[in-house]
């Protein structure tokens, strides 16, 4: 079996958002991180240049879904309500108003909720798509910096 591995902080993969858990005491206030993600890709096979996948095309396809969270604020679709006025979003959680924001400073969040694991998903699902046809055999691992310390993950 080949392997890659690219440490997203070491390689500028970072990026700033802020979000809440609602189902956390602590986590259940806006907050926000500093993130970064590291991708391993494995493969029984590598290509005739003798690479699994050139670093540069893995990055190519990290870079746009991490910029969409950018300085942002994760909020799952399912807390979001359209405001009373154009271009603000109600966040609603748990049926209860938490506040009101401007749609483009939102990511819509995919998920139920927008913790470390969900947005691990949320990435090795995008990162997939994007890169499953160049690689025979393709297995992958994402893994989320949550700050210094903090680390969730996702494969398949």
């Amino acid at each position: 079996m080949y392997g890659i591995e690219i440490t997203g902080r070491l390689k500028g993969l970072t990026w700033s958002a802020g979000h809440y858990v609602p189902d956390n005491e602590k986590c259940k206030k806006f907050h926000g991180h500093d993130y970064s993600i590291d991708i391993l890709i494995d493969s029984g096979d590598v290509e005739s240049s003798g690479m699994l996948m050139d670093f540069t095309l893995v990055k190519k396809a990290v870079k746009p879904v991490i910029e969409s969270m950018d300085h942002k604020f994760i909020v799952p679709g399912t807390d979001i309500r359209k405001g009373n006025i154009d271009g603000m979003i109600d966040i609603v959680v748990r049926g209860i108003y938490r506040g009101t924001m401007p749609e483009s400073d939102v990511f819509i969040f995919p998920y139920p909720s927008d913790t470390a694991e969900y947005i691990a998903k949320y990435c090795y699902v995008e990162i997939y798509k994007k890169i499953k046809g160049m690689i025979r055999d393709l297995k992958m691992k994402i893994i989320i910096h949550e700050g210094p310390g903090n680390l969730a993950s996702y494969t398949e």
